[in-house]
């Protein structure tokens, strides 16, 4: 399905256009140029082929690369150019592979230190992709080395690739390379990038991000694929702060938590990941096995749903569901980036899974997995129902523990509750009392697992998980006057 680029312009120019529209993931403008949009769920990762005439680039590009080859080769282009917006924190990067197999030419800017084959991109450079005629712009703000690529169509601009600088309906958070540069000294220069390199432009050239809602790279991202910058210079929360101190002050300014692998795939992204084709194949482990993986440090990550883990576990483990687009991102937080990893499963196709899900974060040090159905010792984790709890409390019931979020609490909780939110949990597990059993309780019970399982292994003995989370539970209040 094609869309055209004048009819977005006449809904913005009509005021209709909002940052929540959204459109096909194959795109191209009035002319020859073809693009593909590919996004990782759960990261909110957005990369791009883009090419006209026979040739192609890739921006930004995941760790499993196929797609771009087979897309690639389905339109008749040939890939001859890799773009790096900058050593990305969130995710580990394809780029090196998709070099190997295509000979491409990797550009990264000159100020990034990275320890690739690569061409220094500088402020300016211009790069042909068949009839296509890409500008690489320096776009510091988001990293110190970031770059954005303006692509022009028949000597007009007509897209801008923007990676972390600039999303739909938000802009890049200026921490993450705090060892880098100051956060403070990076969102001067985020204002600087935006106002000079992006909002110059024409009103109908359009946005492409490297994130969309949910990235922990920004605070409110949209869930629109593409923008255009003049919707961002009108709809954008963050361009509506004109003073330039006032803008440093606000993006410098209650932040969300920053998991610990961010620095770690940085240094993955600095040196190039290892060809996702050539990870060594991902055997199946015996119950013994599993155990001197334990005694070599390794951490026992069970992939499967609560409830099964609930039933029986390998003792210590922590349970972060595959089933969650967040899987990546709360093994991230949660469990070292140079860590030996073995799994539980469910079936060898789950573990496949989230071996793909490991990897797009970096992690490859996954020595194997163990069918859960194999393990003869098991601990259980009780599976609390919001009935359950309800019923309790009013008979000096569980101590309540809320994993959520500090927003998610602050709209409601349970009276009486205590709040630690999960992603805490990566550097500090909370000190909570011994002496009563304990209710661990988030939106759904997806969290509540993770913190759960994570309080067993730390050796808190009478922990539940509230199976259905704060939904559950506010279903069991309306229901309440009808069961009295």
């Amino acid at each position: 399905m094609a869309f055209h680029s004048p009819s977005l312009l006449q809904l913005y120019r009509r005021g209709m256009l909002v940052a929540s529209v959204v459109q096909p993931d194959v795109t191209s403008t009035n002319h020859a140029m073809y693009l593909k949009r590919f996004f990782v769920e759960g990261l909110a990762h957005a990369s791009y082929l883009f090419g006209a005439d026979g040739e192609a680039a890739v921006v930004d590009p995941k760790r499993d690369i196929e797609d771009y080859l087979e897309a690639a080769e389905r339109e008749g282009l040939r890939i001859v150019a890799i773009f790096n917006s900058h050593p990305h924190a969130d995710f580990a990067s394809g780029f090196r592979e998709l070099a190997d197999r295509t000979e491409a030419k990797v550009y990264v800017s000159q100020h990034a230190p990275a320890r690739y084959d690569h061409i220094d991109a500088k402020d300016g450079q211009k790069v042909r992709i068949g009839s296509l005629e890409v500008e690489l712009r320096e776009t510091p703000g988001h990293s110190p080395d970031s770059l954005s690529f303006l692509v022009r169509e028949s000597g007009q601009p007509v897209a801008i690739f923007t990676g972390d600088l600039l999303f739909v309906n938000d802009v890049g958070r200026p921490d993450l390379r705090d060892a880098d540069e100051d956060p403070s000294a990076l969102a001067g220069k985020l204002y600087d990038s935006l106002h000079d390199k992006v909002l110059t432009l024409p009103d109908e050239v359009k946005v492409y991000p490297a994130h969309g809602a949910g990235s922990l790279c920004g605070r409110a991202i949209s869930d629109a694929p593409f923008s255009l910058v003049g919707q961002e210079r009108k709809l954008n929360w963050a361009m509506q702060i004109k003073d330039r101190n006032d803008f440093v002050r606000q993006m410098t300014a209650n932040l969300p938590d920053r998991p610990a692998y961010f620095s770690y795939d940085v240094g993955v992204n600095l040196e190039g990941a290892e060809p996702f084709s050539a990870l060594p194949p991902l055997d199946e482990m015996s119950e013994e096995e599993l155990k001197h993986a334990v005694q070599d440090d390794a951490v026992v990550l069970d992939v499967r749903s609560p409830a099964k883990f609930g039933a029986g576990h390998f003792p210590g483990s922590i349970n972060i569901g595959v089933g969650s687009p967040s899987f990546s991102t709360w093994s991230g937080f949660m469990v070292p980036g140079e860590k030996g990893i073995a799994l539980v499963v469910s079936s060898a196709e789950e573990a496949k899974r989230a071996r793909l899900e490991l990897a797009r974060i970096g992690f490859d040090n996954v020595l194997g997995y163990l069918k859960a159905e194999s393990l003869s010792e098991t601990q259980k984790l009780p599976q609390m129902s919001a009935d359950e709890l309800q019923a309790t409390e009013k008979n000096n019931g569980p101590f309540v523990l809320d994993v959520r979020t500090p927003t998610e609490w602050k709209n409601h909780h349970i009276e009486g509750a205590r709040h630690v939110s999960l992603a805490s949990f990566a550097w500090q597990r909370p000190d909570l009392p011994n002496d009563r059993p304990i209710a661990v309780i988030c939106g759904s019970g997806y969290r509540s697992s993770i913190a759960s399982s994570l309080l067993m292994a730390s050796g808190y003995k009478e922990i539940a998980n509230v199976s259905g989370g704060m939904e559950a539970y506010e279903e069991a209040s309306a229901r309440a006057p009808q069961l009295g």
